[in-house]
């Protein structure tokens, strides 16, 4: 009897846990602004944790790992992410980021033609 008592016991506290750790997500949207700076074309994608994205012109290949908030600023994410160019269909494609990244910051990559940015949002805008 005192077994499943422990049992029952280890199994609320593990699921109290799990719902805990599930409150703290990001409770908002974040996509991905990558702008061309010779064109000055941009694009949004949306990201999600686990899924890959990929821009209309099939450049960019975005790998969402995670997306955190911050400890301190709940309106502020770090994306953990790998992404992914392909400069043209006779290249293979080069992992051009990976690790995580503050939404509040705009990164340049090596190539210097091609920016990012975040936009958090606290719901979509279906248009």
């Amino acid at each position: 009897m005192d077994k499943e008592i422990l049992q029952r016991i280890i199994l609320v506290f593990w699921i109290l846990t799990g719902l805990s750790l599930f409150a703290e997500a990001f409770q908002h949207f974040v996509s991905l602004s990558v702008i061309d700076t010779f064109t000055g074309r941009h694009e949004n994608i949306l990201l999600e944790p686990g899924k890959i994205s990929r821009d209309e012109k099939q450049l960019f290949e975005i790998k969402t790992e995670s997306i955190e908030k911050d400890e301190e600023n709940p309106h502020v994410a770090w994306v953990n992410l790998e992404i992914r160019y392909t400069g043209s269909k006779a290249d293979v494609p080069l992992c051009v980021q990976r690790g995580k990244l503050c939404t509040n910051q705009i990164y340049r990559f090596n190539t210097g033609r091609y920016i990012i940015a975040f936009d958090v949002l606290a719901q979509l805008n279906e248009d």
